[in-house]
């Protein structure tokens, strides 16, 4: 019977400290997985990625529902057929962009140099469509628009 009594709380002082042991890793476990440093050290290229992504992911749609909105409105109002109408949209869209960089000139960094790219994308495109509509017409693209 002493020998029982002997087993029985020699098995019980192993349970409790099997018992501690777990106690001690679970607490260890917890403490690791609440640890917001260790885990943003861990996980912050994950995070910034994702972030990443949702943020391009925002930016696009927005663009998107701009640019097919304004193209269903504008497409009757953009389509200039002679070299006339063509100038004075440029200038138009050149005296437009004049304001807009005075306005920007009082500004972030960032939107005088968004304003700039803009504006040089701009005269490229004035440029490139009204080679286009000269070739298209006939017109030789070295001489002045006026002399056709």
């Amino acid at each position: 019977m002493v020998q029982a009594v002997d087993q029985a709380e020699r098995e019980r002082e192993l349970t409790k400290q099997s018992l501690a042991g777990n106690i001690d890793r679970l607490e260890a476990r917890v403490r690791y997985e609440l640890d917001w440093k260790a885990r943003l050290r861990r996980d912050g290229a994950r995070y910034a990625l994702i972030g990443g992504a949702v943020v391009v992911t925002a930016v696009g749609l927005l663009v998107l529902r701009r640019v097919v909105r304004s193209d269903k409105a504008e497409v009757k109002s953009l389509s200039p057929t002679t070299l006339e109408e063509m100038a004075t949209e440029l200038a138009a869209i050149r005296k437009k962009l004049d304001s807009a960089k005075l306005e920007a000139d009082r500004g972030p960094l960032w939107r005088k140099l968004a304003l700039q790219g803009v504006s040089a994308a701009a005269a490229a495109g004035g440029t490139f469509a009204a080679r286009r509509l000269m070739a298209r017409s006939g017109v030789d693209s070295g001489e002045p628009a006026g002399t056709a």
